[in-house]
């Protein structure tokens, strides 16, 4: 019975982490044909992408860790906890400070936005 349970856990954990990954791209595409005009619209552009970068930068990472043990299970939940620990904290880092690249699009999509008025 408890079986039962925890697999239908998983299943709206996975279902959880893939609705959220359809929404990520669902506002990617509409801010890509979206005119930027704001700071407020440059500012959540360049923190997105950033996040996007983190979030690839951190699973690339985990890829040389040696999957065994405690957390190193090699099955399908443990991946979608994994991803999903890993989203929350590429949110959390392109939130702050960030890593220097959504300053540094920010600028840049300033001077474009300047450019074109």
């Amino acid at each position: 019975m408890s079986k039962i349970d925890t697999l239908g856990g998983l299943g709206g954990a996975r279902e959880m982490g893939i609705s959220r990954q359809e929404n990520q791209l669902q506002r990617a595409k509409s801010l890509a044909s979206k005119e930027v005009s704001t700071d407020a619209d440059i500012d959540k552009a360049a923190e997105g992408f950033e996040a996007l970068l983190l979030h690839q930068m951190i699973k690339s990472m985990w890829s040389t860790v040696e999957k065994n043990g405690l957390m190193g299970e090699d099955s399908h939940q443990s991946q979608i906890y994994q991803d999903m620990l890993n989203q929350a904290i590429a949110d959390s880092i392109a939130e702050g400070k960030g890593i220097g690249v959504k300053d540094f699009l920010k600028k840049e999509l300033s001077k474009s936005t300047e450019g074109a008025s």
